[in-house]
C-alpha cells in the first residue's frame, strides 16, 4: 500500500460535501494513519475507518484560528509520532453578489479558504522539516479560480489567492523537500440534496445525472471519487518531482476556455 507507516491530516474531513470523507477513507485504504480534523461528521468518518480495521482520530478545528491549528497538529504528532501528508480541504462557498456582500462576508470566505491553508501548512511544514520528512501538503482548489461566475464573487477570489498560495508555499519549502500542490475540482459534483451520489463506500459509479449542453465534454458529471485519485497521486512517492502544480479536474471543461 503507497502510505504505509505515514499520517495524513485533512481538513475538512467530516464536512458536507463528501471530498473530505472521501479522501480519509482512501488514505486509510492505502495504509495512512488519518487525522479527520473538523467538520460535522468527523468523529463518524474516523468510527468508518475503524471499523474497516484503519487508524484515525478526528479533531474539532477552526482552521481560522492559530491555537486550533497548532493545537491539532500537535496531537497528530502526540498520537502518530509524525505528520506526512497534509490536505488542505477544508473551505466555504459564501455566495453573495457584489451589491450584498460585505466586508464581515468577504473576510469569513477567504479566512478559511486562504488563510486557513496558510496556518494549516505552516504547522504541518514545521513537523516535516524538523522531523526531515519530505512531506507532501495538497491544497482543494476550483476551476473557479480562473473562471469569474456572478454570485460568487468571494469564492472565486479565494480560489484565486488559493493557487497563488500554492505556487508560493512550494517555492518557500522547495529546500526542505516538501512539494505544495493543489486540485482545482470541477464537473458539476452532486451537492445538497443529491449529495447521497457523492458518497459511495467505494470508488464505483452510482448513477449519475447527465451534464448539461454547455457542460464539461464529458457526459456525466463527476462524483468525489473522480478528484480523490489526483490527492492519493500528488502525496505519493510518483509525485515527489511535482511541486507548484495546479491539477485541474474538470471533466475536460478546460478545452472550451
Amino acid at each position: 500500500m503507497r502510505f504505509d507507516n505515514r499520517v495524513a491530516f485533512v481538513t475538512g474531513g467530516g464536512g458536507p460535501l463528501g471530498i473530505g470523507r472521501a479522501a480519509c477513507l482512501a488514505f486509510a485504504r492505502e495504509g495512512a494513519a488519518v487525522v479527520v480534523a473538523g467538520g460535522r461528521t468527523a468523529d463518524g468518518v474516523a468510527a468508518e475507518i475503524q471499523d474497516e480495521g484503519g487508524k484515525a482520530i478526528a479533531i474539532p478545528l477552526d482552521v481560522t484560528v492559530p491555537k486550533q491549528v497548532q493545537a491539532a497538529v500537535d496531537t497528530t504528532v502526540e498520537t502518530f509520532g509524525r505528520l506526512d501528508i497534509l490536505f488542505n480541504n477544508a473551505g466555504i462557498l459564501g455566495r453573495s453578489k457584489l451589491f450584498e456582500i460585505t466586508a464581515e462576508d468577504f473576510n469569513r470566505v477567504m479566512a478559511v479558504n486562504v488563510t486557513g491553508c496558510l496556518l494549516c501548512a505552516q504547522a504541518a511544514a514545521r513537523v516535516m522539516r524538523k522531523q526531515g520528512i519530505r512531506g507532501r501538503i495538497i491544497n482543494n482548489s476550483s476551476i473557479y479560480a480562473e473562471e469569474s461566475h456572478a454570485g460568487v464573487l468571494n469564492y472565486c477570489v479565494s480560489k484565486a489567492a488559493l493557487n497563488r498560495l500554492t505556487r508560493s508555499l512550494a517555492l518557500e519549502l522547495r529546500p526542505y523537500g516538501i512539494t505544495v500542490n493543489a486540485i482545482a475540482p470541477g464537473g458539476g459534483a452532486p451537492t445538497g440534496i443529491n449529495s447521497p451520489q457523492n458518497l459511495p463506500q467505494d470508488n464505483s459509479l452510482p448513477d449519475l445525472p447527465r451534464a448539461p449542453v454547455d457542460g464539461p465534454p464529458l457526459d456525466r458529471r463527476a462524483t468525489v471519487w473522480d478528484y480523490i485519485g489526483a490527492v492519493l497521486f500528488l502525496a505519493s512517492d510518483d509525485a515527489a518531482y511535482i511541486s507548484g502544480d495546479i491539477m485541474t479536474i474538470d471533466g475536460g471543461a478546460v478545452a472550451r476556455r
